[in-house]
């Protein structure tokens, strides 16, 4: 509906999206691994490597998530997308703001036919394992030394959709 909280990232968006970066990089004891920093991240944007969706919290107009995403391309399966960063912060949890994000990403997917979406989780993040098991379509893909790649077919990416939309 429209007076959801979800919009399309922009530039003046990129100082919310990196803080919630290196949140997530913090929670997830890899904040080490992040040797981006801001002015690249911003200048990446703009070189469209990347797209995202953001979610303004209503009550507090603060950015309580986003997911970030980028196109791929299989030379068998046509285009795929990556799914990164789908974060929402701790104090937002429980407003389906993460089913929001995810749906955003899925409906994008549908528009452009792509044959799958990839994303990775790490294997102790319980929650989030158990938020991408619950719905139809997603199938692990690999486990890679603590990351769990999950994929989700055309045909899950179709009904999630569906679903979302209703």
């Amino acid at each position: 509906s429209s007076d959801m909280p979800l919009r399309v990232a922009t530039r003046a968006d990129i100082p919310d999206l990196f803080e919630m970066l290196v949140e997530l990089a913090t929670f997830e004891k890899l904040e080490s691994e992040v040797l981006i920093n801001r002015e690249q991240f911003a200048q990446d944007f703009e070189d469209d490597c990347f797209r995202g969706f953001i979610v303004i919290d209503d009550e507090t107009m603060k950015a309580a998530g986003m997911v970030l995403y980028h196109f791929t391309y299989d030379c068998w399966k046509g285009k795929t997308m990556s799914m990164d960063e789908l974060i929402v912060r701790p104090e937002y949890r429980k407003k389906k703001y993460g089913k929001l994000l995810w749906a955003a990403v899925a409906q994008v997917a549908k528009e452009r036919g792509v044959s799958h979406i990839m994303w990775d989780v790490l294997d102790w993040n319980k929650p989030a394992i158990s938020f991408y098991e619950a719905v139809d379509g997603v199938s692990e893909a690999k486990n890679d030394e603590g990351f769990l790649r999950y994929k989700m077919s055309r045909e899950g990416i179709e009904r999630f959709v569906g679903e979302s939309s209703n």
